[in-house]
This record gives structure tokens, sequence and C-alpha cells, in this order.
């Protein structure tokens, strides 16, 4: 059996902000706005295309920008492509 890889297809791209759920994401603590600078889909074949790492910044409730966040996000809590 040959296994094949699961790239998903989600339409986030760099200066995007994407509001994550706290159950959206691992390692959450309660919700986390998020400015998209690099998302990393090479490492989602690894989660079964179910998963992808986000790296960005969190942007606080004041909406000022905040630290550097890498997370790892569910897929299906994000914007999708259009086929």
């Amino acid at each position: 059996m040959t296994y094949l890889p699961i790239t998903p297809e989600v339409a986030v791209v760099p200066g995007d902000v994407v509001h994550l759920r706290e159950h959206d994401y691992q390692h959450s603590c309660g919700p986390l706005r998020l400015r998209i600078i690099h998302v990393r889909l090479d490492l989602s074949t690894w989660y079964d295309g179910q998963w992808v790492w986000l790296e960005g910044i969190e942007i606080n409730t004041d909406g000022r920008a905040g630290r550097f966040r890498q997370v790892l996000a569910r897929v299906a809590a994000l914007p999708q492509a259009e086929a």
C-alpha cells in the first residue's frame, strides 16, 4: 500500500488575520487573532491534512500587534480555497 500525503487547500495568505477559537488550535489558551506571516502546508502531511502550522503575530484585544506565534491550527477552522 502506498501512502499519499494529503495537503490541505486553505485560503490563508500572508497579511490575512485569522480568528481561532480555543478548540481550533493546539496548546490554546482562549481565542486567538493571528496576522499570518507564513503557512506551513508541507508539515500538514504529518497530520493527515487536518491541521496546518501557522506562523504570525498575535493581535491583542486592543488591536495592537503582540508576540510572534507558531500554532497548529485545525484546517476546518480556516477559510477554504474555492474549487
